[in-house]
């Protein structure tokens, strides 16, 4: 069994963190007022989680 990868840190868990928050009010404003268009908001911020994970898995020896 391999070891569990370390937690995010820097500017990874910034990366992370910021799109999360994002991507959830984003998302949870788009479902209260009916406005779709807040979904690219939400989007954005799926992105910056995806990109905080990038940059995490290659600080910890992966390749992409």
């Amino acid at each position: 069994m391999s070891a569990p990868t370390p937690a995010p840190k820097g500017f990874a868990q910034v990366l992370i963190t910021v799109g999360a928050l994002i991507a959830l009010t984003a998302s949870l404003t788009a479902l209260v007022s009916g406005h779709r268009s807040l979904m690219g908001v939400a989007a954005v911020g799926f992105a910056l989680q995806l990109a905080g994970w990038v940059v995490n898995g290659r600080r910890n020896g992966g390749r992409r």
